[in-house]
């Protein structure tokens, strides 16, 4: 069956297009089978794409969400396990430290430590069930290592410290679909990260 030029555009390999009317197509991703015991051969539909027109070209389905969606803060674990990473690197070597450089990082990054911060960052993926408050003890070791991490930021970061910092807290992971994506990246943070030659992601 021969297509207008303006569906034909969007046929590749591997898609599909059946006509509704003369002016309304759709497009699907699909394969073939052949049927058990014939020499027929069947379509399969794997995925429907989008609907066709002339006036509107193609009009993508919005993609289904499937199961939970979590949203979390990661630019700050990027920032702080890159610039920081000889730090806290020791810290997390160690079983009793680890509470303390967590706690640590989520004070430089947010002023505060609780169970809200923790369970809103990235870092409660690479190192579940810390338990809050800690110790008055530990928790005096986390405030000194904070600004340890603030003061080797600076030492690398100079006067956009403070900036960086903001940055971080525009980039995110979400869990949508059964996986971890990637938005996109703020302009500002990406023109920071470039002049100093990091990588948000």
């Amino acid at each position: 069956m021969a297509y207008p030029p303006w569906v034909m555009k969007y046929k590749k390999k591997g898609l599909y297009v059946n006509k509704v009317n003369e002016s309304t197509y759709r497009l699907y991703r699909g394969h073939s089978e052949r049927v058990a015991g014939t020499n027929k051969v069947k379509r399969i539909v794997d995925e429907y794409i989008g609907t066709i027109t002339e006036s509107e070209g193609l009009k993508i389905r919005p993609a289904k969400v499937k199961g939970e969606v979590r949203v979390l803060h990661y630019g700050g674990y990027a920032l702080l396990s890159w610039y920081c990473r000889r730090h806290i690197g020791g810290l997390f070597s160690q079983k009793e430290k680890i509470p303390i450089a967590v706690v640590a990082m989520l004070l430089l990054l947010y002023g505060k430590a609780d169970e809200l911060s923790y369970q809103g960052d990235w870092i409660c993926t690479i190192h579940p069930n810390i338990e809050f408050p800690l110790t008055d003890s530990d928790q005096r070791e986390a405030e000194r290592v904070s600004r340890g991490l603030h003061s080797t930021l600076e030492k690398a970061l100079q006067e956009d410290t403070d900036q960086m910092i903001r940055c971080s807290k525009q980039i995110y992971k979400v869990w949508v679909n059964g996986s971890w994506v990637e938005p996109i990246i703020p302009r500002t943070c990406s023109e920071l990260a470039t002049k100093h030659q990091f990588r948000w992601v």
